[in-house]
C-alpha cells in the first residue's frame, strides 16, 4: 500500500483536467509567447474598432471602458502565463474571461441602439481570441464552457439589438453570427487543448512501458554491475589481507587491528550504497563530469531522511537539469554548491480524531489522513555572474520547477545563488489499515 504521494500525484492527470503546462512544461513555455501576441492582437483591434465606429457611440465613458477592460483582460492572460508565475491557476482564467465579458458589456452598452453590425464589434471576438490563447495553460472543458457562457451572453445582447442593426435578417441569424465569433476560436482552443493532452498522455504511457520492459532487461545487468563493485572493493583489501594471514599462519595484534579497520570500511561502504539515493547519484555525475574538466570539485548533498526519494520522475528530472545547468554555468565555483533536502510537517494539522474521519474513509478502510509534510529542496551554489544574466539563464529551469513545485524561490546575492523550492507530501496511517478503528 502506498502512504505517501506527492502534490503532483494527486492531480487529476486525465485528460479532462490536465493541461499542457502541467504535462509538459517546456513545450509551454516555448508557447508562451502566444499569450503577448493575442493580447496585443486583441487590444489592438479593440482600439481601432472604437476609433472606426465613433459615429455609432453614444456614451464614449463606456466606450473607454470597454477598452480599459480588454486591455486589462490581456494584460492578466499575460500576467498569468509568464514563465515566472507558472502554473497558470483557475482564479486568472476567471479573471480574463471576466474581463473580457465585461468589455463586451461596455462595448454594447456604449453603442446601444445605434449598433449596425455585430461581426465588427470587438467584444465578442476579443473573448475567442483569449480563450484561444489559454489552450497551453487551461483544460479543454473549462476552455469550452468559457466559450459557451460567453457566446450566450453574445447571442443575447444580439437578440436585443436586433431591431437597430442596419441589416434585416431573421433575430437568429444575428445571435448564431454572435456566437459564432466567440465559439470558433474557443473551440479551436480547446480541441488543441484536448488534443495535446491525450497525445502527452499517450506518449507518457508508452515511455512507462517501455521503461518498465527495460528495467526487467536491465536488472540483471546492475545486480551483477553491483556485486562486482562489492568484488572489487573486497580485493582491494580484504583479499590481500586474508591471503597474507593465511601464508604467514599466524595473527598478531596487528592483524586484529587491521582486520577492525578493514571491517569498519566495508560496513561504511555498503551503508552508503544503502542510504545513497538518485539525488546522491546526480551530484556523483556532475562530480566527475567537472573532476574531467581538470577541476576539484565539493559538491555536498544533505538528505539524512531520504526525503528525496519520494519525488516523482517528473520532479527528479526537473531538480538534476537545475543543478546540471548550475554546475556548467560560466563562473561556477565548483567547490560551492550544496544541495540540501529536509522537511516540515505543517502547523494547525495534526492527526485527525477517528470520529472526525469522514464516513468514505471509514467505508474503504482506508489509512487515516494526516497531515502534510512540506519537504524543502534547497540548493545554493556559487556563480561569479550578474544577477540579471543568471536570472536570465536559469529562468527555464524555473519555469519548470514552479509547475512540478507548491513554491519556488530564487535569491541572489552575488556571489551566492539560492534556489529554494517546496512540495507537499500527503501521509496516512497505516495503523487504521491494519488494526481498524478504535473500540
Amino acid at each position: 500500500m502506498k502512504l505517501v504521494t506527492t502534490r503532483t500525484e494527486r492531480q487529476d492527470h486525465g485528460p479532462s483536467r490536465a493541461t499542457q503546462q502541467r504535462l509538459d512544461p517546456l513545450g509551454a513555455l516555448a508557447a508562451w509567447p502566444l499569450a503577448p501576441i493575442m493580447a496585443a492582437i486583441t487590444v489592438g483591434y479593440a482600439v481601432l474598432a472604437t476609433i472606426l465606429q465613433a459615429d455609432q457611440i453614444q456614451s464614449p465613458l463606456l466606450a473607454a471602458l470597454a477598452v480599459v477592460a480588454m486591455a486589462a483582460a490581456g494584460a492578466a492572460l499575460v500576467a498569468g502565463a509568464l514563465p515566472a508565475r507558472a502554473p497558470f491557476e483557475p482564479g486568472m482564467h476567471l479573471l480574463v474571461v471576466g474581463l473580457a465579458l465585461a468589455a463586451a458589456l461596455f462595448e454594447q452598452a456604449s453603442k446601444w441602439g445605434h449598433n449596425s453590425l455585430i461581426q465588427d464589434d470587438f467584444g465578442q471576438l476579443g473573448i475567442g481570441l483569449l480563450l484561444l490563447a489559454l489552450a497551453p495553460y487551461r483544460p479543454w472543458r473549462q476552455i469550452a464552457l468559457s466559450g459557451i457562457i460567453a457566446s450566450l451572453v453574445g447571442g443575447a445582447l444580439a437578440l436585443s439589438q436586433a431591431a437597430y442593426l442596419s441589416i434585416v435578417v431573421p433575430s437568429g441569424v444575428y445571435a448564431v453570427v454572435a456566437m459564432t465569433v466567440v465559439l470558433s476560436p474557443a473551440a479551436a482552443g480547446a480541441a488543441y487543448s484536448r488534443r495535446i493532452v491525450r497525445s502527452i498522455l499517450a506518449w507518457q504511457a508508452d515511455a512507462r512501458r517501455a521503461g518498465a520492459e527495460r528495467s526487467e532487461e536491465t536488472r540483471g545487468q546492475v545486480a551483477q554491475a553491483v556485486v562486482d563493485e562489492q568484488i572489487a572493493t573486497l580485493r582491494a583489501g580484504v583479499i590481500p589481507f586474508l591471503t597474507d594471514v593465511l601464508e604467514r599462519g599466524a595473527i598478531s595484534p596487528r592483524d586484529i587491528e587491521r582486520a577492525g579497520e578493514l571491517a569498519a570500511d566495508v560496513r561504511r561502504a555498503l551503508v552508503e550504497q544503502v542510504d545513497s539515493t538518485w539525488l546522491d547519484s546526480v551530484v556523483a555525475r556532475e562530480r566527475a563530469t567537472l573532476t574531467e574538466r581538470g577541476l576539484a570539485p565539493l559538491l555536498v548533498v544533505s538528505d539524512a531522511d531520504r526525503r528525496a526519494t519520494a519525488f516523482g520522475p517528473d520532479q527528479r528530472a526537473a531538480t538534476a537539469a537545475l543543478i546540471g545547468a548550475i554546475c556548467g554555468l560560466r563562473g561556477f565555483d565548483p567547490g560551492s554548491l550544496v544541495v540540501q533536502v529536509t522537511g516540515s510537517e505543517r502547523r494547525g494539522l495534526g492527526r485527525l480524531p477517528y470520529r472526525a474521519i469522514p464516513a468514505r474513509y471509514k467505508e474503504l478502510v482506508d489509512p487515516r489522513p494526516r497531515a502534510p509534510h512540506v519537504d524543502t529542496v534547497t540548493v545554493q551554489a556559487g556563480v561569479d555572474l550578474h544577477a540579471r544574466r543568471l536570472r536570465r539563464l536559469l529562468r527555464p529551469y524555473l519555469g519548470v520547477l514552479r509547475v512540478l513545485f507548491v513554491r519556488v524561490r530564487v535569491s541572489v546575492r552575488h556571489p551566492l545563488v539560492t534556489v529554494i523550492f517546496d512540495d507537499e507530501r500527503v501521509h496516512t496511517d497505516p495503523d487504521l489499515a491494519e488494526n481498524g478503528p478504535p473500540q
